[in-house]
């Protein structure tokens, strides 16, 4: 019984933070965000050559 409530919070969990995941590639432009930032980060080592790794 106990075991059954927990492996349902469990998946619970997972389901929340897979909607959330979902939610926010689909609203909140998670594919924007990411290739804007690999663009400022080219930019930002064109600028400045020396601080390659």
């Amino acid at each position: 019984m106990i075991l059954q409530k927990l492996i349902g919070v469990v998946f619970l969990l997972f389901v929340i933070c897979f909607i959330a995941i979902v939610i926010e590639e689909l609203f909140l432009g998670g594919k924007r965000r990411r290739k804007l930032e690999r663009q400022r980060r080219a930019e930002s080592e064109a600028m400045n050559p020396e601080s390659q790794r």
